[in-house]
């Protein structure tokens, strides 16, 4: 009988192993689900991973050959426990300031192709969620401009597709109220908020021939008949990004319009003479096709750096450990969220950077024609 418990217990010890050895090799983007700190740390630390490399080394010759070619020599086994324990490698001090500043660890790893003037501080901050309820009696002050429900115009063979996820985020220098603080940047109108952005875009690529289909939706109103929150706009704006998909077989370019919560130090650039709102372009790494919507924002991010150096800060990955992860992306390789500006900027610095954006646009779009068409 003890021999029978023996190989019971032999056979659970083998699955665990097993399973824990799955566990630590799933992919980062599968591996969301179980987020860890110290899987993190095995995963990601070059000094637990070279150690784990010359483990396996020891056993095989031409691994150790590789490794000595390197100078790669075996870490002495304090700085290895002083690594693992407390996340700092000896000898890095930016491990230490990743460890100190909060968020810093998430934006070394996720910022890529700086612009010329990027500044380690000038990492994307969102606004806090809006007051609902006052947007709400804002809806009803009968003060709005025109109703702006829906999209801008009706077009079934549009190119490009632009909409807010957060339509409320608005602009200091654009609102009624002067005493506003920077955390109650927030409206519904749609000549102070983002809106106004998207419908500059809109129009300069009306202009150079790009069909364009702008979502005026007021967001706040929308989420707040369905009884969703502010939480929910990701959802609510994928169901608009589904429709138009849906419908259009045309639409090539899906652009979420968003502003950053940084002052305008850092979202200010002056280009020939003429002051522009900063772009930032968010890409969402939570779903396994990322790399198309990465590789989309390098080739604007790039394009704009030779026309308008300067004017991008860069691209900025974001996961769902420090965000939503995806932002619709995943319906489109061609699908971006840009942080246009932020909370200080004026309407002529939207507007310069509407004109330079919808130029980029543009260029790519017809180059993408031609690759098609020589195809």
């Amino acid at each position: 009988m003890k021999i029978k418990y023996y190989f019971v217990a032999y056979f659970i010890c083998i699955f665990l192993i097993l399973l824990f050895v799955a566990f630590i090799s799933v992919s980062k983007n599968q591996n969301g689900i179980f987020h860890f700190a110290a899987i993190n740390e095995l995963t990601e630390s070059d000094l637990i991973s070279e150690s784990f490399v010359l483990m396996m080394g020891s056993e095989v010759p031409q691994l150790r050959d590789n490794l000595n070619e390197n100078d790669i020599k075996p870490p002495d086994f304090s700085s290895l426990m002083f690594a693992f324990t407390s996340g700092i490698t000896p000898k890095n001090f930016t491990s230490l300031i990743e460890l100190e500043l909060p968020g810093m660890k998430s934006f070394f790893n996720g910022v890529h192709l700086q612009g010329e003037e990027f500044d380690l501080t000038a990492m994307p901050v969102e606004s806090p969620p809006p007051d609902f309820e006052k947007l709400l009696k804002e809806d009803s002050s009968g003060n709005q401009p025109e109703k702006e429900d829906g999209t801008g115009q009706e077009t079934s063979d549009a190119e490009v597709f632009i909409y807010h996820s957060h339509a409320w985020e608005a602009f200091l220098p654009l609102l009624d109220d002067k005493e506003k603080k920077p955390s109650e940047a927030s409206s519904t109108n749609s000549k102070q908020n983002i809106v106004l952005a998207g419908s500059m875009l809109a129009d300069q690529l009306e202009k150079r021939g790009v069909s364009t289909l702008h979502d005026k939706t007021n967001v706040t109103a929308s989420l707040n008949e369905k009884g969703w929150g502010p939480g929910d706009s990701y959802k609510f704006s994928r169901q608009s990004v589904k429709e138009v998909m849906a419908s259009n077989d045309n639409v090539n370019y899906i652009i979420d319009i968003h502003r950053d919560a940084l002052r305008k130090d850092q979202t200010t650039v002056t280009i020939d003479g003429k002051s522009y709102a900063k772009l930032f372009f968010i890409v969402g790494v939570g779903h396994e096709d990322y790399e198309k919507n990465f590789q989309f924002a390098k080739e604007l991010h790039n394009l704009i750096e030779q026309k308008y150096p300067g004017l991008s800060k860069g691209i900025y990955e974001k996961s769902k450990s420090d965000g939503n992860g995806i932002y619709n992306q995943d319906i489109s390789g061609r699908s971006l969220l840009i942080e246009f500006g932020g909370i200080d900027n004026n309407r002529e610095e939207l507007r310069n950077t509407a004109e330079a954006m919808a130029e980029v646009l543009s260029e790519h779009q017809k180059d993408a024609v031609k690759v098609n068409s020589a195809n």
